[in-house]
């Protein structure tokens, strides 16, 4: 699963990218692969309730892995609580978060098993 942790007032939270966000994102951009632009938006005020937004589903599914899978998580941040959070200074941190959550678990490895004769 696509997890990261985020610190948010001292405290850690799960981040998730799980389906039910891929989901989520899509209703909402249109294609998985607009996040990035979603993020980058000309008006800054749009690409931070993005990010904000993005990060409020994270927490939840976090949350929602959290329970399903006996990880101790406090009780995800709503997007208004998150929002009170936060600060600008804090936007770069948060582009980052997502694209850790996105990125970790993606990376697959395979095991190779040499022939009988090498």
């Amino acid at each position: 699963m696509r997890t990261a942790v985020m610190t948010v007032d001292g405290t850690d939270r799960l981040l998730c990218f799980s389906t039910r966000v891929i989901r989520d994102v899509v209703d909402r951009f249109g294609d998985v692969s607009k996040i990035n632009d979603a993020l980058n938006d000309e008006d800054k005020c749009r690409a931070l309730d993005n990010a904000v937004w993005l990060l409020s589903r994270m927490m939840d599914a976090g949350g929602r892995y959290a329970r399903l899978n006996g990880i101790e998580n406090p009780e995800p941040l709503s997007y208004e609580d998150l929002y009170d959070s936060l600060d600008i200074g804090d936007f770069t941190r948060l582009r980052q978060k997502i694209q850790e959550t996105i990125v970790n678990g993606g990376q697959r490895t395979v095991d190779a098993v040499p022939g009988k004769n090498t």
